[in-house]
């Protein structure tokens, strides 16, 4: 993405030289005259713009390219050097956390998996993740390479000024806990932390199945129930970062006919307790209740068993997925007709990616009295499973330098600048 224009000629050459490294990026390799002429500016500043890109290894000269049809000197191409740098990407749940170290092309290299007691304390985990990060920081690429920054990915409301959980109804123990500053002050490199689901919309936005579009709804369903919500090509948090906390929407008030979820609905008062993996596991024990056959299995029954049973037309597992399918079909209705959204992406570890569940999510959405919105969007899984609260990490990384507009200066000027 080009930014059209500076703000003075201070910053002009930062800018520029922003503006080339994203060509490069982006659509390279290109020769100094392909830059000069599609970026509108003289073979010579892109010359000693790219003179300085090279010297600080961003870029590096790539073969070389056709000649004119007048013919003369084959033209030198100058491709991007992903690993020139290298992000940490963290996302921290309530008995484990993933974390992963990537280029700044976004690609993965190494990934790691900690788990440790529900409840423990945050500073005993992040002990657990630095020992990770110091034997990613030992591999020789990453040695030679710069430090962008670390993304944290972490349930609950955001005090992004404090970089600390503010609140949150399940992880109580880690409000306040100061995640920015001990990672900073352990690694002094720049950290941001971000709530999980908005960092995986964010990550599915830039890496995944939202990538053309602009304006996105992701909704996590399973172990909880949220939406991360991409407005105009950004993300969008709220006054008070809490934008996209649909859990807590009143059931009462949006389900008139509670008999319609016979299995599903025990006097639950919002989506998030109706719309939870325990929700559908405790429905296969009320089976008999409504003259629906019990699910045999030799094993205990979990989300694994309803899913593969359901494939199977097993009549009470169809019923828990339709239920559960419609219910996730009204808080979709409700957001539609709110946001008017391109697309929606469902997300999750298990459900999400179920095509039945998706089918009966569809076919609730058509039933929408206002038909224009509900048509127009798209809904489909999305791409990212257990990596997806880690490439929403990355992404918290290198947005402002490789996809908004807007020029962080402060820390274009730290990382480009050196």
């Amino acid at each position: 993405m080009i930014k059209e224009s500076g703000f003075g000629p201070k910053l002009l050459r930062q800018y520029n030289e922003l503006n080339i490294l994203r060509l490069i990026k982006n659509e390279g390799p290109l020769s100094r005259a392909d830059l000069a002429k599609r970026y509108k500016i003289s073979k010579a500043a892109v010359s000693e713009i790219s003179a300085h890109l090279i010297d600080q290894g961003y870029i590096t000269e790539f073969g070389t390219g056709n000649s004119t049809s007048l013919g003369g000197r084959k033209p030198i191409l100058l491709k991007f050097n992903p690993k020139s740098g290298y992000v940490i990407g963290i996302e921290i749940r309530r008995d484990h956390a993933y974390i992963a170290l990537s280029d700044l092309n976004a690609k993965i290299y190494r990934k790691e998996t900690i788990s440790f007691p529900t409840g423990a304390p945050l500073r005993l985990v992040c002990e657990q993740l630095f020992n990770i990060i110091d034997d990613m920081q030992n591999i020789p690429w990453v040695r030679r390479s710069r430090p962008l920054g670390i993304g944290v990915a972490i349930p609950g409301l955001i005090n992004y000024t404090t970089g600390a959980i503010q609140e949150s109804d399940t992880l109580k123990g880690w409000q306040g806990f100061p995640i920015k500053k001990v990672f900073e002050e352990r690694y002094h490199i720049e950290t941001v932390i971000e709530n999980d689901v908005k960092s995986i919309t964010l990550g599915e936005f830039r890496f995944g199945y939202g990538k053309n579009y602009s304006n996105i709804i992701y909704l996590w369903i399973g172990d909880g129930l949220s939406a991360g919500i991409i407005i105009d090509g950004k993300l969008y948090r709220g006054i008070s970062a809490s934008a996209g906390e649909i859990g807590y929407y009143d059931l009462g008030y949006l389900v008139r006919q509670s008999d319609a979820f016979k299995l599903l609905y025990t006097n639950q008062e919002n989506f998030a307790d109706i719309l939870s993996e325990r929700a559908l596991l405790d429905g296969t024990r009320r089976a008999q209740n409504f003259g629906l056959p019990s699910i045999q299995c030799n094993k205990k029954i979990d989300i694994q068993t309803i899913l593969r049973t359901a494939r199977e037309n097993h009549p009470l597992s169809v019923e828990l997925l339709r239920e559960y399918g419609s219910l996730v079909g009204i808080i979709s209705i409700q957001l539609i007709n709110t946001l008017n959204p391109q697309l929606i992406l469902v997300g999750g570890h298990q459900l999400a990616r179920d095509e039945l569940l998706l089918q009966f999510i569809k076919e609730r959405v058509k039933e929408d009295i206002l038909r224009t919105p509900s048509q127009a969007v798209k809904i489909r899984s999305a791409m990212f499973t257990e990596e997806a609260g880690i490439f929403g990490a990355i992404g918290l990384i290198l947005e402002d330098l490789f996809f908004t507009e807007r020029l962080n200066v402060e820390r274009y000027q730290m990382i480009f600048r050196t």
